[in-house]
């Protein structure tokens, strides 16, 4: 398991509001697990109408949690991604499907973002120190460097064989910013394989939501600089939320705040969020697009998802400033004193 410091983002959404479930089933049963997993608090919530069955399905949602990190971490020698950052320069490295898929999806989202999302970051990412007790700043000519080694288009795949090269020596990839979103997809299907009628299922802040009847499950949105205070509420049902925010891993140097989330077109932190929550059907989507959203800032973020339909986000500023797409600022809820 990654260190909990590590994890590029944390629990950033509230879990319950006003109930857990809605009440799909006439005194449905639920049960409520957590533990740490890919460098993050894990919690699976599940509800049917037998706890033996649901604590089962619960139990196999969790290793379906270690054995995603254990083929996804880079920061496991053994995982996949190691071993295609070991061979960086050297030769190609043949992969799972699974792998295969997510490393494409990842480029596809790169492309559509403009480089706001690069999952070939890792060069860049290993020179800010955001755990050290004084850390600073690397040195531009560091940056500059280790920059021209970050750009998802290098990446070649070859998909007849499943095979995967980064073709220049100290290139490497980090899917910290998707996997965590993957994963909760894959286990809230697993659920629903095994019979759980509804549910929620959340690695830091990525959540997967699923069953239910009427509005769904109320999510809270927590201040990013308050986060004992929830900001508003949302109806979620057969969907998926991410929030990416600058609140968790960050120093200050001179005076500046840097913060975990880098620009990889700059090699630098992205300034001006303070926190982007996104909205739409899968996890792997909301958590990719939440780190890139966060790159990107509103002004070019809102316009940009004018061309994705069914994906929505909220950004609120360093300022305070809140801004949500159309579609989104209709269903939060603003609670009392989140003015």
């Amino acid at each position: 398991m990654t260190p909990l410091a590590n994890s590029s983002r944390y629990y950033a959404i509230l879990l319950a509001l006003a109930g857990t479930l809605c009440a799909c089933e006439r005194s449905p049963k639920e049960i409520r697990r957590v533990k740490l997993l890919m460098g993050t608090k894990v919690e699976i919530i599940a509800q049917g109408r037998n706890e033996a069955s649901l604590a089962k399905a619960v139990e196999l949602g969790f290793q379906e949690f270690e054995r995603l990190e254990a083929g996804l971490s880079r920061y496991r020698d053994d995982s996949e991604v190691s071993k295609i950052n070991r061979n960086a320069g050297v030769g190609p490295v043949q992969v799972s499907p699974e792998l295969f898929m997510l490393l494409e999806k990842s480029v596809e989202i790169c492309k559509d973002t403009g480089g706001a999302f690069d999952i070939t970051i890792l060069p860049v990412l290993s020179l800010w120190n955001f755990n050290e007790k004084n850390a600073r700043p690397p040195s531009e000519e560091d940056v500059r460097q280790k920059l021209s080694l970050v750009d998802c288009q290098k990446i070649i795949l070859k998909k007849d064989q499943y095979l995967v090269f980064l073709p220049e020596p100290g290139m490497g990839i980090d899917l910290g910013g998707i996997a965590k979103g993957y994963a909760v997809d894959r286990v809230a299907e697993l659920l629903k394989r095994k019979g759980v009628s509804s549910g929620i299922v959340s690695a830091g802040g990525d959540m997967r939501v699923f069953g239910g009847k009427g509005r769904g499950l109320a999510v809270g949105i927590q201040d990013p600089r308050n986060r004992s205070r929830v900001l508003a509420k949302i109806y979620l049902k057969d969907s998926a939320i991410s929030t990416s925010g600058d609140y968790e891993r960050f120093f200050i140097f001179q005076g500046v705040r840097y913060a975990h989330i880098l620009d990889p077109r700059s090699g630098h932190p992205a300034q001006g969020e303070e926190s982007v929550s996104v909205v739409g059907e899968s996890g792997l989507s909301t958590d990719a697009w939440a780190t890139a959203l966060f790159v990107l800032g509103s002004e070019e973020g809102l316009q940009m998802l004018k061309t994705r339909p069914g994906m929505e986000a909220l950004f609120i500023d360093a300022s305070g400033r809140r801004r949500a797409s159309p579609e989104l600022e209709t269903k939060l809820v603003w609670l009392e004193g989140a003015d």
